[in-house]
């Protein structure tokens, strides 16, 4: 029974665009083109190849709708007041079930062998196949828990309905099995690739952070549904070494090396993930204007700066994420508003709260009064004088010094800053996001579709803290210390000493290091405390105030946002959509749906 292959739209698009001068292309029209042919060319088992990676479900910039940002999900950021949801999910929210994507990837794993390729080529187009087979799988499982394994192609003959209606595995060999395909796909895999596509480091990666996943599970999470859920506690060791072992393997192999380009921190940080030509990048999605494009400039500019399409501020830091970036000294990150006795500190320059911050917290967040494209970003939230506190939610009403009052006939000083908080587009915490964004981009580009800028997936820095975070659970707190120390050094902070180096301080520099690349929402999760930490639980903002007589600034803090955020225990395995139970009997929901 022939099988015409899904991803078949998708690679003719690639074919007709790259290689329409290659006369092995000459192929029959779309309507009578089958999978077989395509394997009869190189060129077009590499454009194949290419629908897979394209479905990879990266968590980049186009993966969710802007209101529902991972980060808006967590305690790092809260969308603009318009867009907020009163909720953090449902267990609906994060869906991906990619058997569309399984069938052509085994498709592709089956017809290899027999492919019109070059050796070289199909070894390392197989290593590839078995790289985003166990992506698509850890995609599944770390959402829903156990899945089917289907390792080939299913194929309905007219009277095998039953067979194909395969129950779920456990959770465990879910894991196993991903770590199975990315040993293959490293044993398989050169350590150089053409940019975009994956190494033997990368299979590594993605093994180092899988295995984390697992062992959380068995750590800190509960066996159900006889192990469709969940892994047994004592298994856990072996996933933490499973974790430390690829990590180790990538640092040992000395080809990435932390981003160290600038020795201005905070201009280090901000450049590594705008650089293309970046040491430590293992595996990015590429962007290039105008064929592929994507929107993140435009939704997460300040408002004061925003482009032409408008919106803006859909992710505005807390002031909870803020503070957990620490002073360089090592000091924890908590902001001096008031003195001892509790009066408001005076800053004429109010940039100066912000003065020996850890320099990845600048690198990362705008925060107020801070420049971007040479405009100060005015998030003033009011005005004091003679004791009095006034507030405005729009940046015409004006301010009389005279009168000490409101008048915008002849007032000389607004009350409320350009990009300050109140109104729909605006910035509901007083900061705004910086990671990512693109200081050289031409305001005009910043719409829709007018950023470029890649998405960098997996990172040494990662690889160190991913080896941290085993070594630590290993009780190999050496091994944890120089991990992190040297993630802390290209920060520019003070290094941990030995008797500091624990579990909450490792994650910690998780959080601090990755903030904003869509990797705490399932931190949280895997560590099984997002329902402890969300639970009727509202995150905060910094309002900066102008005072009259003192000519200064003082700042204060207040409730960000108008909801408040739980997680449902339910959601830490997600619902599988009663579509697809309905197609298969044999699978089983998730409790609590």
């Amino acid at each position: 029974m022939k099988n015409i292959s899904g991803s078949l739209i998708a690679i003719l698009l690639v074919i007709g665009i790259c290689s329409c001068n290659d006369k092995r292309l000459d192929i029959p029209p779309l309507n009578i083109l089958t999978a077989d042919q395509v394997f009869k060319s190189e060129s077009a088992v590499t454009a194949y190849m290419a629908s897979l990676y394209n479905a990879l479900p990266m968590e980049d910039f186009n993966f969710y709708p802007v209101s529902n940002a991972l980060s808006n999900n967590t305690d790092e950021a809260i969308t603009s007041f318009g867009d907020e949801r009163n909720g953090i999910g449902d267990g609906t929210w994060t869906p991906w079930w990619g058997y569309n994507n399984i069938r052509n990837v085994n498709d592709l794993l089956a017809k290899l062998p027999g492919s019109a390729v070059s050796d070289p080529v199909r070894k390392s187009l197989t290593g590839e196949a078995y790289f985003i087979r166990a992506y698509y799988y850890f995609a599944m499982v770390k959402r829903y828990g156990g899945v089917p394994i289907i390792r080939e192609v299913q194929q309905f003959t007219g009277n095998n309905l039953a067979d194909l209606q395969v129950k779920r595995d456990k959770e465990q060999d879910v894991y196993d099995f991903i770590a199975s395909d990315l040993d293959s796909a490293a044993l398989l895999l050169d350590e150089v690739n053409t940019k975009g596509r994956v190494t033997k480091y990368a299979a590594l990666t993605l093994k180092s952070r899988a295995m984390l996943y697992a062992a959380s599970s068995a750590a800190y999470g509960q066996v159900m549904l006889g192990g469709v859920l969940g892994i047994p506690p004592q298994e856990a060791g072996k996933y933490w070494q499973e974790a430390y072992d690829a990590a180790k393997a990538v640092m040992a192999s000395g080809k990435f090396t932390l981003y160290n380009k600038n020795s201005d921190k905070t201009a280090n940080f901000s450049a590594l993930f705008l650089d293309e030509d970046n040491p430590e990048i293992i595996l990015a999605r590429y962007f290039s204007y105008p064929d592929k494009t994507h929107g993140y400039d435009c939704w997460y500019l300040p408002f004061g700066v925003r482009g032409p399409d408008g919106y803006s501020s859909r992710m505005c830091p807390t002031l909870e994420s803020v503070e957990q970036f620490e002073y360089i000294d090592g000091s924890p990150g908590k902001l001096r508003l008031t003195d001892d006795a509790g009066k408001p500190v005076y800053y004429s320059d109010p940039a100066d709260l912000f003065r020996d911050k850890d320099p990845r917290c600048l690198a990362t967040v705008i925060v107020p009064f801070s420049s971007w494209q040479g405009s100060v970003i005015d998030v003033q939230a009011g005005i004091y004088d003679q004791g009095v506190k006034w507030e405005a939610g729009d940046y015409s009403a004006m301010y009389n010094v005279h009168t000490h009052k409101p008048d915008n006939a002849n007032g000389t000083l607004h009350i409320a800053g350009l990009s300050g908080l109140g109104g729909n587009e605006k910035t509901q915490t007083g900061f705004y996001i910086r990671k990512y964004l693109d200081p050289s981009l031409d305001r005009s580009r910043a719409t829709y579709s007018g950023s470029d800028q890649e998405w960098i997936d997996l990172r040494y820095g990662e690889v160190l803290l991913n080896y941290a975070e085993a070594a630590i659970e290993l009780g190999r707190t050496a091994d944890a210390e120089t991990a992190v120390n040297e993630i802390r050094e290209r920060a520019g902070i003070r290094l941990l000493d030995a008797a500091e180096v624990t579990l909450e301080r490792v994650r910690h520099e998780r959080l601090v290091e990755l903030a904003f690349e869509n990797q705490r929402w399932w931190d949280y999760r895997r560590w099984h405390l997002s329902d402890r930490l969300f639970n009727n639980t509202r995150f905060h903002q910094l309002k900066p105030y102008y005072d009259v007589e003192q000519k200064a600034y003082r700042f204060e803090t207040g409730i960000a946002g108008r909801f408040p955020k739980t997680f449902e225990p339910r959601v830490y395995h997600e619902r599988i959509d009663p579509a697809e139970l309905a197609k298969n009997p044999n699978l089983i929901q998730n409790p609590n749906y």
